[in-house]
């Protein structure tokens, strides 16, 4: 972006078989009614859980707006519309709790989905490019379904909760606010999203099995979805796709799936392309031309590894250290952590009012403006206007300014930040210095005094996700005066 303790081993073996029965309790089952030539059709039921449901809604609404805060949301109402209305008719044939499901579009070129508790799911923009049919993408939203239906998120969660607590915590968890933080905090505190996201090969073999089923009683060919699996082994290579990095193979999943038809009721005309698809994947392949995304191929790197040379084709810079040491700005006006293998610089002529924190070969000087291709601005400047609003905008609205070839992906969203309200904005285009699309977040607040407080955290898009746990350590260890 420019810039002008030990335990004893009975308890050991005691947890670890409960444990084990607790991943095991949704079992392959009959299911009346579904079956075509005597097989059983695949049917699950949801595993031991310490939440009730309507936890389940809370703890994935939590989760869906840090979600909504550190990654950028597309804000194509054609394309979302079409996603929400495809996963409202695949989520009508879920079983279990009926959870108020909502679909959501990462606008990432990574091909990968992902569901939160509650019925909050995401689709990357490169998984609806990949698939080379509607049937294909069904399969990746009935997947995802799946893992909420069966509540796969909280499970996991219960299960890390027992194993650090002990049994003796079974039980119900009350619906209050600081019962549910406890409980999440105990297993991870922000870090616990990752329960919720990554999940085993029993959970990955239901939700395939029973994704076939959402996906034959809504009149498409679960052969799509293992179609789908198979353009991802093929993709694999060097960089295992993201999906099934995030979705580990159960084994010999395709077989499993192709297994199941002859219990599953597949029409003889299953839906696979539909107008409407393809104007959705058309319409994406105008967004990656116009450069807000992408290209589904790993991008070549055209730009330095410091911006003050102009060599091409250097290595990046290196990735964010995972330890981290304190910065306070001279005024008292702020504090918070960095990446220890970051440097600290002023971006201005009023000391720490401006500064950049990048790694080494993420910054530099080119022609007059000052450059960064990793890392973080964050500052307190005057505001435009007298409102937060009002000057949150003015100050996004500069960013584009100075930045021409970039644009709003995600409006302003109302946020938390340093204990304040604040706004998040994601922006996005093309660098002047790699080449590639580069994916910012504009955090803003007001501080005690008055003045406009940044942070902008920014890195490439294909490392956008790499750098988000860092840029989430940042954020939530940030301090505001009071």
């Amino acid at each position: 972006m420019l810039r002008r303790g030990r335990k004893s081993l009975a308890f050991v073996l005691a947890a670890a078989f409960v444990l084990g029965q607790l991943g095991c309790s949704g079992l392959f089952s009959g299911r009346g009614g579904g079956e075509s030539g005597g097989k059983p059709a695949p049917h699950f039921e949801p595993g031991f859980n310490l939440f009730s449901p309507e936890q389940d809604i809370e703890l994935g609404k939590r989760s869906a707006q840090e979600v909504a805060q550190q990654m950028p949301l597309l804000n194509d109402e054609p394309i979302v519309t079409y996603i929400r209305g495809l996963g409202a008719k695949l989520a009508a044939r879920a079983g279990g709790h009926k959870f108020p499901y909502q679909f959501n579009v990462v606008a990432t070129k990574e091909l990968n989905a992902f569901a939160l508790p509650g019925g909050y799911i995401f689709i990357n923009a490169g998984a609806i490019a990949a698939a080379k049919n509607e049937g294909e993408l069904a399969g990746v939203m009935a997947h995802e379904i799946t893992h909420v239906a069966l509540r796969h998120g909280t499970n996991q969660a219960s299960k890390a909760y027992i194993a650090q607590k002990g049994l003796g915590v079974i039980g119900a968890i009350t619906g209050d606010d600081s019962d549910l933080g406890q409980v999440i905090n105990s297993v991870g505190g922000a870090g616990a999203n990752m329960l919720f996201l990554r999940f085993g090969r029993t959970a990955e073999k239901q939700a395939d099995l029973e994704g076939a089923r959402i996906m034959a009683e809504s009149g498409y060919d679960p052969r799509d979805m293992a179609n789908f699996f198979k353009t991802l082994q093929s993709q694999g290579g060097q960089r295992t796709p993201e999906f099934l990095s995030d979705h580990p193979d159960p084994g010999n999943r395709v077989a499993a799936i192709t297994n199941a038809l002859p219990s599953l009721r597949v029409s003889d005309k299953p839906i696979r392309d539909t107008e409407a698809f393809m104007q959705v994947k058309a319409r994406l392949e105008g967004r990656r031309a116009a450069g807000s995304l992408a290209s589904t191929a790993e991008p070549a790197r055209t730009g330095p590894r410091d911006p003050t040379t102009n060599t091409s084709g250097a290595a990046r810079p290196a990735p964010p250290a995972p330890n981290f040491q304190p910065y306070s700005a001279g005024d008292n006006s702020f504090a918070f952590q960095y990446p220890a293998n970051w440097d600290a610089l002023s971006a201005g002529d009023d000391g720490d009012a401006q500064m950049i924190f990048a790694p080494k070969g993420a910054y530099g000087k080119l022609g007059d403006a000052l450059v960064v291709t990793h890392g973080i601005f964050i500052g307190a400047v005057a505001p435009a206007a007298s409102d937060l609003a009002r000057a949150n905008a003015a100050y996004v609205q500069q960013q584009l300014d100075i930045n021409a070839d970039f644009r709003v992906v995600s409006q302003s969203q109302k946020i938390s930040i340093g204990g304040r309200e604040g706004y998040a904005t994601t922006v996005a285009g093309k660098s002047v210095v790699t080449g590639v699309t580069e994916v910012d977040i504009i955090y803003t607040t007001a501080t005690a005094d008055g003045r406009l407080f940044y942070l902008i955290t920014m890195a490439p898009e294909d490392e956008f996700e790499s750098y988000q746990p860092a840029f989430r350590q940042i954020i939530n260890s940030l301090q505001l005066a009071r």
